[in-house]
């Protein structure tokens, strides 16, 4: 039998360890993160203990009930007037159970508490859902990152191949007389330069990597590249205001500050509660029984049912100041709500003109490709003939595969402002995610 050659088997391996490799796509990358992610995870526990606080309010309308049990041992010496058949003694136990029930008639503060837990539970649902978008905008960004990392890795290898190739030949035509020496030290310090290049483009890629497993805990060796001829689609409505008027109506950051304020609206109104009376039915079943005392053994049962009216007089103070220090607050959150609506609107003029402006840097890079790949072709024909240097050939190089980086991270970033546009306006959804997802080369 002929033993197959070394080198043949190798490639047979590199072969079937491609087609058996699967890819991470983004939608797997994003479901990974949604599951591991601190961040979001966090916020999931935060709108799972607002949830609480429904059946909290919910119970200051209940009764309140209780129940306590006591035992004592009583030694008592007594002593009356000379001959007092009361004198003397005794040790004795003395024990009984109470039973008491509260029904809450009026209260103030439970009911503005009640009204007070939708605004919290809608705050923190506006936070967990603005967590969630701001994850996938977190987890495209890293995606990306590592995708340009693994472009300039490949185009930095490219460029020392072919530096070290230009080497190899300026060298030959020096030895033969064509060049002086100034070419070859210039082509050297290019390849010196370029294996500075490829050691820096591979720690990029290494730090990228750690990136995206910070977010989702997982090695991400294989992600699924973008696809040459990914589609430039301009923002719809094409109108940068009306993208302002979505946003304020429903970027979430700015739906969560508005719940925040609401709920210190009811704040003061709590605080004021306290002055306020209140009223409840109060009823009670107990049972005391003595096995001595001065007037022998007892067993009294007491049933008790009436009406409670608390009326606050004076509590030196602390309720206005309370209501200040809500009303304080309120203008607090006031302050943060306009802030917030600021920013939305300046992240949304941003994205916006970013997706134009990266429509057009595509269009624009994609050309001064062409440009530079002609311009090396024409640069090399020059070195042959005598016109052009062996400098001339190296900037050129570098100027092509400049333009190659530059067109890659530009396709990349016009994806990333599109999300972003979409985070802003409060309207990033899992089919924004499934259409980029279509764009990735599995």
């Amino acid at each position: 039998m002929k033993k197959v050659p070394v080198h043949i088997l190798c490639l047979l391996g590199a072969i079937g360890l491609t087609f058996n490799t699967q890819a991470d796509d983004l939608e797997k990358v994003l479901s990974l993160a949604l599951e591991n992610d601190p961040q979001v995870n966090q916020t999931k526990a935060a709108y799972a203990a607002a949830l609480e606080s429904r059946p909290q309010a919910r119970a200051n309308f209940l009764p309140n009930i209780s129940f306590s049990v006591n035992t004592t041992d009583n030694a008592q010496d007594r002593q009356f007037g000379a001959g007092s058949i009361f004198s003397g003694n005794e040790d004795f136990n003395s024990h009984g159970y109470t039973l008491s029930l509260t029904q809450p008639v009026y209260n103030r503060d439970s009911i503005v508490q009640r009204r007070q837990t939708d605004a919290i539970v809608g705050e923190a649902k506006a936070n967990l859902s603005s967590s969630e978008q701001n994850l996938v905008v977190r987890v495209a960004e890293r995606y990306f990152d590592i995708l340009a990392a693994e472009d300039n890795v490949t185009f930095a290898k490219t460029e020392k191949k072919a530096i070290a190739r230009q080497l190899e030949q300026t060298n030959e035509r020096f030895e033969v007389g064509l060049i002086p020496i100034t070419d070859v030290n210039e082509a050297q310090a290019s390849y010196d330069l370029s294996i500075a290049d490829e050691i820096d483009a591979d720690n990029t890629l290494l730090n990228a990597r750690e990136g995206l497993r910070e977010i989702t805990s997982n090695d991400h060796e294989f992600l699924a590249p973008l696809i040459a001829n990914t589609p430039l689609i301009s923002p719809d409505p094409e109108n940068i205001e009306r993208w302002v008027e979505v946003a304020l109506n429903n970027n979430l950051s700015v739906i969560a500050a508005e719940f925040a304020s609401t709920n210190l609206r009811h704040a003061i109104d709590r605080a004021k509660s306290g002055l306020y009376p209140t009223i409840d039915i109060v009823a009670s079943r107990s049972n005391n029984v003595s096995a001595g005392g001065s007037l022998g053994g007892s067993e009294i049962d007491s049933t008790a049912l009436g009406l409670e009216l608390n009326v606050p007089l004076y509590a030196g103070g602390r309720i206005f100041s309370q209501a200040r220090q809500a009303q304080a607050r309120l203008e607090e959150s006031n302050q943060l709500l306009e802030q917030q609506r600021r920013s939305v609107v300046r992240q949304v003029r941003e994205s916006y003109l970013g997706v134009l402006a990266s429509i057009s840097r595509v269009e624009a890079l994609v050309q001064a490709e062409k440009s530079s790949q002609s311009a090396l072709e024409a640069n090399e024909v020059g070195l042959e003939v005598g016109t052009r240097t062996t400098v001339d050939v190296l900037n050129a190089r570098r100027v092509l595969f400049g333009a190659k980086r530059d067109l890659a991270r530009a396709r990349y970033d016009y994806i990333l402002n599109t999300l972003r546009l979409k985070q802003a306006a409060g309207t990033l959804s899992n089919n924004d995610i499934r259409e980029v997802n279509r764009w990735l080369a599995r």
